[in-house]
């Protein structure tokens, strides 16, 4: 998106005027500024979905092709109660990594015009 201002020419009538480069410098700063204050800090959740989809599909893996048993020893029932857990928190930080990829696509878009 690009600033213009408006100014007049010779004749009177109103046009658009090209941003200066001191504008174009400031707009740049200000957006690299806030990819590096708001985006590089939640980069560990790209990290955190990768080892939750890791955990995830072990667990699916596991319970399809291993039986539990009639008897559910402890190890069994952490594992299941960690699966599920996982199961639960994918939706929640699928939806963080797509608003983080979007939004970071959009500064980087912004800040090479």
């Amino acid at each position: 998106m690009t600033k213009f201002t408006l100014g007049s020419n010779s004749q009177g009538s109103k046009q658009m005027q090209r941003p200066s480069d001191n504008w174009k410098q400031i707009r740049r700063s200000a957006l690299e500024r806030a990819e590096r204050n708001v985006i590089h800090p939640l980069l560990p959740i790209y990290y955190l979905f990768l080892g939750a989809s890791v955990i995830y599909l072990a667990g699916f893996v596991h319970l399809s092709l291993f039986d539990i048993g009639p008897e559910l020893g402890l190890l069994g029932a952490c594992l299941v109660l960690v699966f599920a857990a996982v199961c639960a928190l994918i939706p929640i930080l699928f939806g963080a990594v797509l608003t983080l990829h979007f939004a970071n696509t959009k500064l980087r878009m912004l800040t090479n015009e």
